[in-house]
Formats: structure tokens, C-alpha cells, sequence
């Protein structure tokens, strides 16, 4: 595990992100898998100009292959939170909207997917934290129990529609997507 500090925030890379992320992209055809890396560090800049907003830093980021994990302080109110958590999908939806507007399907439907996936309220994703934030601060005895029914109901409706998908246009590597948000549910 690589370790350093920049501008406060202790930074955590996984030698394993890099060893994925290259053979996603050498496993990529028609370079797809290269506009959703790119539109994926849009949205990670998007949680970044919130974090400016509201005049913080986050105390530890961690870069697996599982994806970015970012530690807010604790003394970040509920609005706050959500605000950074909510600020990386829906830059994704705002660019989605832009894309289809200048008639760029294909990078309209990334950033969609982009948002869609990372606003699910499951374990590890965005909308995940963001649900868990607002449990937290309005059920704080029930969050887990909720949490749970929540996650596990929306990837398995999700996992079966990407499932679906993926026989219907005969693109297996939707399949990897599946395989995550049951990761992400089992977590």
C-alpha cells in the first residue's frame, strides 16, 4: 500500500488499483471503458469542488480496486455530507444532460450510467453514503436494519436488470457491474 499526505489528507493507494484499472483498459475494444475511467475522474472532481465549497478536506482517501473511499471529518453537519456525497453523481447527470443536448449520445449514456450506479443507495457507492447519512441522523437506532432491506432490495433489482441487459445486447462485460453491486450488497 503506497501512503503519502496532500494538503492534509493522508492519501492510501493500492498497488491492485493500478493492476486492475490496466487491464480494464486493455481489455477494452472500443474505448468505452477509457470515457467511463475519464468521466469517472469528472465525477471524483465533482465531490472535490464540494469539498471546496464547504471549506474542508477529508481526513484519509483510500484508492482500491473496489473504488475511492473518502473519511470526512466527523464535524461535518448532515447537509454538508450529503452535499459532497450527492455532488459526484449529480455532475455526471449534469453532464449527461449537457451531452444529450449537443446530440452526443454516447457519452450522454456513460455519464447516465455513471450517475445511475453511483446514486444507488447500496454499500460502497455514493448514494449509499448518502442514505446512510440521513439514517444516521434521523433513525439512529433502526440505520442498520433499514440500511440493509434498502441495499439488498435495490441490487438485487438492479443486478437482474443488468443481467437482462447484458444477455439482450450480447455485452457480457455488463456482467463485472453485476458482480460489483453484489460485492457492494454483501459488504
Amino acid at each position: 500500500m503506497m501512503e503519502f499526505t496532500l494538503f492534509r489528507t493522508k492519501i492510501k493507494v493500492s498497488p491492485l488499483f493500478f493492476a486492475v484499472l490496466t487491464l480494464f483498459l486493455l481489455a477494452d475494444r472500443n474505448g468505452t471503458a477509457s470515457v467511463a475511467v475519464l468521466f469517472s475522474l469528472l465525477h471524483e472532481f465533482g465531490h472535490f469542488l464540494a469539498l471546496l465549497c464547504v471549506k474542508t478536506f477529508p481526513k484519509l482517501i483510500e484508492i482500491t480496486i473496489f473504488g475511492i473511499h473518502v473519511s470526512l471529518p466527523e464535524n461535518l453537519s448532515t447537509v454538508k455530507k450529503c452535499f459532497i456525497f450527492a455532488a459526484g453523481f449529480s455532475l455526471n447527470f449534469l453532464l449527461a444532460a449537457m451531452f444529450f443536448i449537443l446530440k452526443n449520445q454516447f457519452f450522454g449514456y456513460i455519464n447516465l450510467i455513471i450517475g445511475i450506479f453511483t446514486a444507488l443507495p447500496v454499500a460502497a457507492t455514493d448514494g449509499g453514503a448518502f442514505l446512510k447519512t440521513i439514517l444516521n441522523d434521523y433513525f439512529p437506532q433502526n440505520e442498520r436494519q433499514i440500511f440493509k432491506v434498502v441495499s439488498v432490495s435495490l441490487s438485487v433489482a438492479v443486478s437482474v436488470l443488468f443481467i437482462f441487459s447484458a444477455f439482450a445486447t450480447k455485452n457480457y462485460f455488463i456482467l463485472i457491474a453485476v458482480f460489483y453491486i453484489i460485492f457492494c450488497a454483501m459488504k
